[in-house]
């Protein structure tokens, strides 16, 4: 099935009838704690599962940041645009343990302002499911940023982070004057933990022809 069509021929008000845990299953990573396997063959463009949780504002998410004083890097943060997120934390599912790869066997699509994840190629039983988080932060990635949000996906291409390539716009355009104050000010500020705050995973167009 092409690309363009996995969701297209998928309307949205049958998503509920979606059971990812019959082709996936959660388990240790190598890569990073828990992770999202297949359990069975998947082909192209297969629709997987939707991602779920408390849709929230960035103002909101900001607030709630960092939700483990103790893993301030930690998120199930999903930037859906238009200043909105879908926190994962709360009513998420399998979904939100999906690893990030720097060549990835997964991507998010928008359908309706419902994200889903799709494969984009073959994967076999027992791989891994991952997607390309693309961190993004505004400054210098610096080295020992880099390093923070390291990558050990093990893609012969891989960037050696899970930040974006530079060129992306700036995470202060998603939230509001005084939440941007408060999180200017606050100790969790630094330039790392706006990374690990702001998760945004490229969402392709589900209308383009492959």
């Amino acid at each position: 099935m092409p690309l363009m069509n996995a969701l297209d021929t998928f309307p949205v008000k049958h998503a509920n009838v979606l059971r990812p845990r019959s082709r996936i299953t959660v388990r240790r990573s190598p890569v990073h704690g828990r992770g999202v396997f297949a359990t069975c063959a998947l082909v192209a463009g297969e629709l997987i599962c939707e991602y779920l949780g408390e849709r929230i504002s960035w103002d909101e998410a900001l607030l709630r940041h960092p939700r483990d004083p103790a893993q301030p890097d930690h998120t199930f943060y999903f930037d859906v645009g238009n200043g909105t997120v879908i926190d994962g934390a709360i009513g998420g599912n399998s979904a939100r343990w999906i690893n990030h790869a720097c060549r990835p066997n997964c991507e998010a699509a928008d359908r309706d302002g419902r994200i889903f994840i799709r494969t984009v190629n073959p994967v076999p039983a027992g791989e891994e499911l991952c997607i390309d988080y693309a961190l993004f932060v505004e400054g210098r990635h610096t080295r020992l940023l880099r390093k923070r949000y390291a990558c050990h996906c093990g893609a012969p291409d891989c960037r050696g982070t899970m930040l974006a390539r530079r060129g992306k716009r700036s995470w202060k355009e998603h939230i509001s004057a005084p939440a941007r104050e408060l999180v200017e000010d606050s100790v969790h500020a630094d330039v790392a933990t706006r990374a690990a705050i702001h998760i945004r995973t490229t969402i392709t167009d589900t209308l383009i022809d492959a």
